[in-house]
């Protein structure tokens, strides 16, 4: 009955789909076939009747890859399977908690803070705590709090183990700021996980109703889980231990952002007896980019292993390109771009980076030779302000205590209403335990609001209107009026005529956006849509069907592929990043960092990498170690440096300015140390030792020469800033 679903795939696929029962763990290399595993998988789960939609529950990392996921299941099966579960973490997370929010005190239509919507709101809590955006950056603070909820700390807990000033302070914007969203009935994004996690660990009820309900749980990319998220399927598994993970450790690559690379290498040890089938068949690349990419990930310690091969024999070698500067890196890919164009479309090609910084030269040549391309990770679509002020409104609509929302947009359009009136709106919704909209909607009741009245009713009054529709009527239609009513069109015009007809392209884009959430969502209404919404990533704004060059860095195109594949920047310092050197846990995920890149290529994979590029001046580099660990029979050189050559066979050198300096080589007892002088560099990442700090590690560096200026992080110290030329630095890593 099933051999249709296994007839087209290789032994260990099948066996993958197969072994339903009991813990599995599936090692998949990359372009081994992994997404027609996980969709072959539910689909025999499905017709083998051993459960029903509704009790599969399959978890990824992005609405593109769930979505994807959902599509070929229905076309394996062709029935409708709406009641499977097939979601991002936070989508699930979202759902679950809008039925089960009031075991923890929210109404179900609380409201989802964007990542803007809480570094505005954390903005708010410094202020109001008094404390120094000098001591504690905004930015810093919302990671800190971040890091505590993914470690399953909430604000007591953290304020229990806090130490010194700087952490008391931080247990105290946490306790305000969790404090201001409940009042908002809002969430933050890690209060998705967080508060869902906490819910089925300590409310039994809920957790066993739960735990019945999924029979099967499968998850992809396990290798970028993060210790919350781990939890949370701890807390979902049944009895039955039927969950299935799928990934492949050498392409972790969000440990900056807490996923746990020791989660899929403990899978066995978390669920004894587990069977492990690993997918070592690439079905992407050439045998020469497998090779490359192989033997860089070889020299990693923390990962199972595997051996890529692939019935594509051969293939075209590896391009390295050694240019001079990063503009003449830029002429030389987009030269080669043109050179493909006649054979390759240009959606077939992508240039990626280290960082978003290195796309400005890329750019800068695409627009001379009137090249059409896009970035995928620039300013996103639903951060743009005119759509971020759209959706404020819809925010408050749908939820009128989002007080972040509200101040957002009581003044856009302009009615009159000043900062001195919004801070008077927020004492006495402070004092009176009530919203800053049900403050501003009784503003004749407050003698502090006297002469406010007529200009805040007004908006109050839309906000009411709508609030009486939102829901009974489509959000397309919904959404549609209230931009009519707001004049919003024609305020965006007036503002920047310029710019302003972009702006309202961008509008009428996302009321199309609402009717196609419309049109596939016939029961739903503005809460559902904003739900979705939210929870939207850069990678899902990536169009392959339109013929465009794509730009993005290399942690946006995991799960991508394309025919020619541009790796730049290949530099010590860059690809490895500075602050990884002295880290070998950093430094292995700069490495597999770049063997995810590699891999995203089927046919044609080039490397660039320049001998100076400016950063904070004019920095000479070497090129990156990962060039070096490519057996050199694979790789084609095309050196056009014209400026000093750093080949294998000169001395190794620590990369240094070019404005001049002096260098003296001294041995030490612990091996051998560079005492720096004059204006030579110092990067991030360095370790030095300082005659009073001691042992620290840079974390910053500004300007060069005598002018050059250090941030470091000195252990048992904390950080200093200093000015090199009169440190006496002396450099041990």
């Amino acid at each position: 009955m099933t051999q249709w679903l296994l007839k087209d795939l290789n032994d260990p696929q099948r066996e993958a789909v197969t072994a339903t029962e009991g813990p599995v763990l599936v090692i998949a290399g990359a372009g081994s076939g992994k997404t027609r595993v996980l969709t072959n998988r539910l689909a025999y789960i499905l017709t083998q009747r051993k459960a029903e939609p509704y009790q599969i529950l399959a978890v990824t990392f992005t609405n593109k890859a769930a979505g994807e996921m959902k599509e070929r299941v229905a076309k394996l099966l062709g029935g409708d399977i709406r009641d499977m579960n097939v979601s991002t973490f936070h989508s699930f997370c979202a759902r679950f908690l809008r039925r089960e929010a009031e075991a923890l005190g929210y109404s179900r239509d609380f409201t989802i803070f964007d990542e803007t919507d809480s570094l505005s709101l954390i903005k708010n809590c410094i202020k109001e705590l008094g404390f120094s955006d000098g001591q504690f950056p905004p930015k810093g603070q919302r990671r800190k709090i971040s890091d505590a909820k993914n470690k399953l700390l909430g604000a007591e807990d953290y304020a229990k183990q806090a130490a010194g000033y700087f952490d008391s302070r931080t247990a105290e914007l946490y306790t305000l700021y969790q404090r201001r969203l409940r009042e908002c009935n809002g969430m933050d994004f890690d209060d998705l996980l967080f508060n869902t996690v906490r819910l089925l660990k300590d409310n039994n009820e809920v957790g066993q109703r739960y735990r019945n309900r999924f029979k099967y749980i499968l998850v992809d990319e396990y290798q970028d889980t993060n210790h919350v998220q781990y939890l949370l399927l701890r807390y979902l598994v049944g009895p039955e231990k039927n969950i299935c993970v799928v990934g492949d450790e050498d392409q972790s690559i969000y440990g900056w952002r807490g996923a746990d690379i020791s989660n899929i290498l403990n899978f066995e040890k978390d669920f004894p007896g587990a069977k492990v089938v690993k997918l070592e068949r690439n079905y992407r690349s050439t045998n020469i980019i497998l090779k490359a990419a192989s033997a860089v990930i070889a020299h990693n310690q923390m990962r199972k292993g595997k051996e890529l091969w692939s019935d594509t024999e051969g293939g075209e070698k590896l391009v390295l390109v050694l240019v001079d500067s990063a503009e003449n890196e830029a002429q030389r890919v987009i030269d080669i771009v043109e050179s493909r164009r006649p054979d390759i479309g240009l959606n077939d090609m992508v240039i990626l980076y280290r960082t978003n910084a290195q796309s400005r030269a890329f750019e800068e040549q695409l627009r001379r030779r009137n090249l059409p391309y896009q970035i995928i990770g620039g300013v996103a679509f639903y951060q743009r302000k005119e759509i971020k002020d759209l959706m404020a409104y819809l925010k408050l609509i749908a939820n009128p205590k989002d007080d972040v929302s509200f101040g957002r947009i009581v003044n856009y359009p302009r009615r009159g209403i000043g900062a001195k009136t919004l801070e008077t709106i927020a004492i006495l919704a402070r004092e009176n335990a009530s919203s800053y909209y049900e403050i501003a909607a009784s503003a004749g009741a407050y003698p502090e609001l006297s002469g406010k009245e007529k200009r805040l009713k007004p908006f109050t009054d839309l906000i009411k209107r709508f609030i009486e529709r939102r829901d009974s009527e489509p959000i397309d239609l919904l959404t549609q009026d209230l931009v009519e009513d707001l004049g919003l069109l024609q305020q965006l015009v007036a503002e920047d005529p310029a710019t302003g007809q972009t702006k309202v392209e961008n509008i009428e884009a996302f009321i199309e956006g609402t009717a196609e959430f419309a049109r596939a969502n016939t029961q739903s209404h503005l809460t559902d849509y904003l739900a979705e919404i939210s929870l939207y990533t850069d990678i899902d704004s990536y169009r392959e069907v339109e013929d465009k060059l794509t730009l993005m860095t290399i942690h946006s195109a995991k799960g991508l592929e394309f025919d020619t594949v541009f790796i730049a920047g290949l530099e010590e310092g860059l690809l490895p990043l500075g602050n990884s050197l002295s880290d070998p846990a950093q430094l292995e995920e700069e490495r597999r960092l770049f063997y995810v890149g590699a891999t995203r290529a089927r046919r044609r994979l080039y490397l660039s990498s320049a001998t100076a590029r400016y950063r904070f001046g004019e920095v000479e580099s070497l090129p990156s170690r990962f060039i070096k660990e490519i057996p050199e029979e694979l790789i084609e050189k095309q050196d056009l440096r014209t400026r000093r050559r750093y080949d294998s066979g000169e001395e190794a050198q620590l990369p240094i300015f070019t404005h001049g300096s002096t260098r003296k080589k001294k041995p030490v007892e612990d091996g051998v140390h560079y005492e720096y002088e004059d204006s030579e560099v110092m990067r991030a990442g360095r370790i030095v030792i300082h005659p009073t700090f001691g042992r620290g590690k840079i974390v910053r560096s500004e300007g060069f020469g005598d002018s050059l200026r250090l941030e470091i992080m000195f252990s048992g110290v904390g950080v200093k800033k200093i000015m090199a030329k009169f440190a006496k630095l002396k450099v041990v890593g």
